[in-house]
């Protein structure tokens, strides 16, 4: 047996040793601009001849081989696909390096490109197989051509609505039609947008538009009928009773109500104008205070959509995103508070209101950014986690806010004394008057359930869906809208309320004069923020893409890249800016973080700019710009009957405090960055 061990030893150091197959690759990660050619080299060896092959699965348009050549070419194009195709290569003996083209010239640029594909790649002799891996990346690097006139055109829209509500008097309504004529010609005749695209844009920006523009319509009628009632006298006379001082009430309402409402999905200047002027406001004071008190906390408003949406999107840890945006309250629920007082009565409000509008600020922000980081950090209890959600943050921002004034109030007059001329509250009256409120609280809290608005969502399934053009659908999502629910608390109320025949119609025929005009006013202006968003697309074959134009002519992406090559690392002081610009066109916080996300990342790309604290700015300043959105300040000077003349008073007032608070975001993008927060 020893003998026979030994023999077959010995016979197998004697004997050729069988084929050892071996195979590399020069780069594992190779790459081609988009209209360029590039190469990749694959290096096989074996010990004695033999037929090899190397079969290439990923995707590209086609494999071509030169027989009796060590070359191959990889077409890669617009026509790409999933495909494998082998090379065959007869008695390799020894070594040989297989050289494959990459071919990118036969694509037309379409927009900014930077793919990254996985190529399987197996060497076999028939007796040994070796497999490689390779990631293939099909960029292309552009350089937007920017100027002064691009610059301008892009911006001409947004620009003439300004002019014509501030300066020259135009009405909100017809400012947006015009805006949208201005921006649909400028995109059709220079922006190089076909005529189906910019319908199409129309069209998806009314129906995204539905979100806000038939909440404030159902919202409109919600209180017309309140006020016929004589339900805000009662809930006037209510809040007069827990802060007697206007100031007190103003930050009670603008900024503690105003931030709890907006959180739930409620349009604030849809709402508080009739209540603040059955409180004694002026009508200057009811707009300016229901436009200013939505911004406190907009951008956890609708139950914090304007953060989950863009973070889904673009993929972003939205519990990250909010905490970036919170670091900015501090400064500007403070800046805010002051803003409205000296807005109501000048230094002497500012003087009388000092202290009630740092707390207010304060109990504003700090809430936040402590709910926030308790979501960043939840405290684990046996397993569980505990930390607030973002959906509510915003909700219980604003009942921290009406708490700490209503409590500096006790500390500071004590308790009210009775008085004989003052009759005592009815609880059961003042019930009634707060019922279409409660109502919509629990509705709204119910449906903010993540199970219960999921559950919602699929109700419906595809009846909701509407195709509007080439590949674009719009999810109408119907049951887990807030205007939905705003609709049932209002006709739920009818039965409390009681309101008489005479005074539903009354209520009804308001409703029909006055609440078109904020409805075609807020589609217009989701019409012409689509409208830039879509520039330079083009319909392929069925799907909307980027033209040979997109990245010279996209409207959004010259206002981003002029910033970033006039400002260079300074674009940290001006990021903020085009928060300010999305949110004046689009109407919403939302819209704009959504449409300005590419801009945002491209930018910051750019100029080496921190990305997650420049968003956070953005999205801070897309609330501020609330204070001058043409479509909520309509909305608030319709609603009580006032003319186009208050519009324009109340954007002049309020662009100094925009201006203002954008120079300090700004500043504090830049201080959060050099800090690393």
């Amino acid at each position: 047996m020893k003998a026979v061990v030994l023999l077959t030893f010995l016979l197998l150091f004697a004997l050729p040793q069988a084929t050892a197959l071996t195979a590399t690759m020069g780069d594992s990660t190779p790459s081609v601009e988009v209209g360029e050619t590039s190469s990749m080299t694959i290096t096989i060896s074996t010990d004695l001849p033999s037929d090899v092959n190397i079969t290439i699965e990923g995707i590209y348009y086609h494999l071509y081989f030169h027989s009796n050549t060590t070359r191959a070419e990889m077409d890669i194009g617009s026509l790409d696909r999933v495909r494998d195709d082998t090379l065959h290569f007869i008695n390799v003996n020894g070594s040989l390096n297989v050289a494959i083209r990459l071919d990118a010239t036969m694509w037309t640029p379409r927009g900014e490109h930077d793919d990254r594909r996985t190529m399987n790649i197996t060497v076999t002799d028939g007796v040994e197989t070796h497999e490689l891996n390779a990631t293939l990346r099909v960029y292309h690097d552009w350089e937007t051509d920017v100027n002064g006139l691009k610059f301008f055109l892009a911006l001409f829209p947004l620009i003439s609505i300004f002019v014509g509500i501030a300066f020259l008097k135009r009405d909100g309504m017809s400012m947006s039609v015009i805006g949208w004529l201005i921006a649909a010609v400028l995109a059709a005749g220079f922006f190089h947008t076909p005529g189906d695209v910019i319908a199409g844009a129309t069209v998806i920006g009314i129906l995204k538009a539905f979100g806000i523009s038939i909440a404030v319509l159902f919202t409109m009628l919600m209180i017309f009928i309140m006020k016929e009632v004589g339900a805000l006298d009662t809930i006037s006379d209510v809040i007069k009773r827990i802060v007697r001082t206007k100031e007190e009430q103003a930050l009670f309402i603008g900024i503690g109500f105003g931030s709890f409402l907006t959180s739930l999905g409620v349009t604030t200047p849809a709402m508080f104008p009739p209540l603040l002027l059955a409180m004694g406001f002026s009508p200057f004071a009811a707009v300016m205070i229901s436009v200013l008190g939505y911004n406190a906390t907009t951008s956890f408003a609708l139950l914090s959509i304007p953060v989950t949406i863009p973070a889904e999107i673009g993929g972003i840890d939205a519990e990250l995103l909010a905490w970036k945006i919170s670091l900015f309250l501090p400064v500007l629920s403070v800046m805010l508070s002051f803003a409205m007082l000296y807005l109501l009565g000048g230094k002497k409000s500012v003087k009388k209101g000092f202290v009630p509008a740092i707390l207010t600020g304060l109990a504003v922000a700090l809430s936040c950014l402590l709910f926030v980081w308790s979501a960043l950090h939840p405290l684990v209890i046996g397993g569980v986690s505990i930390y607030v959600p973002l959906r509510i943050v915003g909700v219980l921002a604003g009942l921290v806010a009406m708490a700490t004034i209503y409590i500096y109030h006790r500390v500071k007059f004590g308790k009210p004394k009775r008085s004989r001329k003052r009759k005592k509250i009815d609880k059961r009256v003042a019930f009634i008057a707060f019922f279409p409120w409660i109502v919509l609280t629990i509705l709204a809290a119910i449906t903010s359930v993540n199970e219960v608005q999921l559950w919602l969502e699929d109700l419906l399934g595809n009846a909701e869906v509407i195709s509007v053009f080439a590949d674009q659908k719009v999810d109408l999502n119907i049951l887990s809208q807030i205007y939905t629910w705003i609709l049932v608390a209002t006709i739920a109320s009818i039965p409390v309320l009681k309101p008489t025949k005479k005074q539903l119609n009354t209520a009804f025929t308001l409703w029909l004069q006055r609440g078109w005009k904020p409805f075609v006013a807020f589609s217009m202006y989701f019409a012409i923020a689509y409208i830039m968003f879509f520039s330079g697309l083009e319909v392929v074959s069925g799907a909307l893409v980027p033209s040979e134009h997109y990245v010279q002519y996209n409207m959004n992406l010259i206002l981003g890249t002029s910033l970033a090559v006039a400002f260079g690392t300074g674009f940290v002081y001006v990021a903020g800016s085009l928060g300010v610009f999305g949110a004046f066109v689009g109407g919403s916080e939302t819209a704009s973080n959504v449409m300005f996300l590419g801009v945002q990342r491209s930018a910051t790309d750019q100029t080496g700019t921190d990305f997650m604290t420049a968003y956070g700015a953005h999205a801070a300043a897309g609330g501020i710009a609330s204070a001058i959105t043409p479509a909520k300040i309509t909305n608030a000077v319709v609603l009580i009957g006032e003319d186009k003349a208050l519009e324009a008073k109340v954007m002049r007032s309020n662009t100094l405090f925009v201006i203002l608070s954008t120079i300090a975001i700004g500043i504090m993008t830049a201080l959060f960055i050099s800090l690393n927060l």
